[in-house]
This record gives structure tokens, sequence and C-alpha cells, in this order.
């Protein structure tokens, strides 16, 4: 009697492990090429067919409009290489049937077609008059996205901030935290990105200023007398150019704001600094005192 129970447990557990069971495909994303703004495209449901299969044998793949449909086994779609979605998103459902006797699995993935973002009302420049003259704020760079986005949900869409043209066509080196920016120039130009929340289509770029009282302006980052070099640079610089005082703070931000370190020195015309281990990128050195303050600009390589 006990073999007969054994044998019966293994044949309920091979039945177990044998079970197939469906992968968690990738969603699909078709962009709004087709008739601009009405947020319908073809979508080629078998693109992640593999992902579905997951490496097994003996099993088909059908795709189905709703759970039950799925979980049934019926109204599979009968042509799911050309399907034009009926809502965005639109979830997908997929059913792998063993053709062995191993059962069936169900999983699901939804399609996207991404709006197209429009700017409603272009953003305004920024200033902050804080009265202290020495040229800095901290600004909340994101006090325009309620004009922009002009009533659409804003759940839909996402903005991002730089410091470059370059970055923002890119998508590179974002300002890490927008709502507590501290400006390196005054005044200084704000580059921005404005795209649906699924990303990979379109994108609508804006820029806006930002400035505060005092006067320090691009004009002082090219002229002032600092110098760094090597430029590029891998392991140190020599900071050349300071204006003597008896005291001053050297800051080293990267192109989003952040501090990455600060320096104290007194009275000294040139400081070494060991950059060794930032990690390659464009940095500002911001040397000040009482009375003044100087930029530069180097690249760790």
């Amino acid at each position: 009697m006990k073999s007969i129970y054994t044998i019966l447990l293994l044949i309920c557990f091979g039945n177990i492990v044998a079970q197939v069971e469906a992968g968690v495909p990738d969603d699909l994303v078709q962009c709004d090429v087709n008739n601009p703004g009405d947020e319908t495209e073809v979508f080629d449901l078998t693109q992640n067919e593999a992902q579905i299969i997951n490496g097994q044998s003996n099993v088909v793949v059908t795709y189905h409009l709703t759970s039950g449909g799925a979980l049934s086994g019926i109204n599979a779609l009968p042509n799911p290489e050309n399907y034009q979605n009926i809502a965005n998103p639109e979830p997908i459902w997929a059913r792998l049937q063993s053709t062995a006797g191993q059962g069936w699995s169900v999983t699901s993935f939804q399609i996207f077609v991404p709006k197209i973002p429009v700017i409603d009302t272009p953003p305004d420049d920024i200033f902050i008059d804080e009265g202290d003259g020495n040229s800095e704020a901290v600004f909340d760079l994101t006090v325009n996205e309620a004009q922009m986005l002009g009533g659409v949900d804003p759940f839909d869409f996402m903005f991002t901030y730089f410091t470059s043209t370059s970055d923002a066509e890119n998508n590179v080196n974002a300002i890490t935290d927008p709502e507590n920016y501290t400006n390196l120039t005054n005044p200084q130009i704000i580059y921005g990105r404005y795209e649906y929340v699924v990303t990979g289509c379109e994108v609508e770029l804006f820029q806006f200023e930002i400035q505060t009282d005092g006067a320090l302006g691009l004009d002082d980052l090219k002229s002032n007398k600092l110098k760094v070099a090597p430029n590029p640079a891998s392991e140190r610089v020599m900071v050349s150019g300071i204006n003597k005082a008896s005291s001053y703070t050297l800051e080293v931000y990267d192109l989003s704001g952040r501090l990455i370190f600060t320096e104290f020195s007194q009275n000294e015309s040139q400081i070494e600094l060991d950059v060794s281990t930032l990690v390659p990128a464009v940095y500002f050195i911001k040397i000040s005192d009482r009375n003044t303050k100087q930029f530069a600009r180097f690249v760790r390589k």
C-alpha cells in the first residue's frame, strides 16, 4: 500500500512540474505616426512571443482582449500580427497552451501609443529677488509645469530639466532635484524636455531663464582669471589665478547643480585638487570669499 501511495505522489508531482508556465513579455510601444493624434496604431502582438514561450516546447500562443477569453481559451484574435488598438493603453492577454497535455497558462502585457506632447503656454522666466546681492538663489524649476500642460492629465506626461541644449536633446545629465536648484551663473538658461511617461516617441523641448539679484553673469564665467590644468584631467588638476584672500571656499558642482565636494584654503593663489574619484563628466568649480566669486569648468575624462 505504501508503494502505491508513493507512485501516486510521484505522478502528481510530475504533473505539477510538467505544467507549462507562461513568461511575462515586455509591453509594446508604437509611436503615433499614422494620423498623429488619434492614438491608434497597428501592433504585432507576437513580437515578444519568445518571452511568453520562455524556451518551452510543444506549445501554442493565442491572444485575447479579455482575461476571461484567455482563461477559457475562446475568442482569440484571428490576426495578432496586425492588431489596431481600441484603447490607449490597452491590456492584452496571452494564453500559452500545451499541445502535449501539459495544461495552459495565462499572462498579460500592455500596448501603448504615447500621446503627443504639446506645450499649451510657454514657460515664464523665473526671477527671485533675495536682496542679498550674492547672485545665487534656490529655484523651483517646476513652477511652470501647470501652464505648459494646459489642463491635460499631469500623470500622463513628465518634465526633465538640464543645463545645456545638448543634454536636453540627448536626455543625459538631468538636474536631479529641479524643485531645489541653485543656479550656476546669473542669469542662467534652463533647458527642458516634455514627453509622455512612456518614452521613446515625440518630445517637446523648451527653455527659460532663471535670475536672481547680483551681478554674476555669463561674461564673468568667460573673463575671470581662474584657470584649470590639465583640462581634461583624469587624476589631479591645478586651479590657478585665484583672487588672493585671507580665506576662501572652493566648491565643485556637477552639471545638475549638485555639490560634489568642498575645499577651504587661506591666502593661496593656486590649489591642487584630486579628481580621480569623479565619474567622467563636465564639472564647475566655484571659488568664493566675502567679496568675489570665480568660476571655471573642467572635464574629468
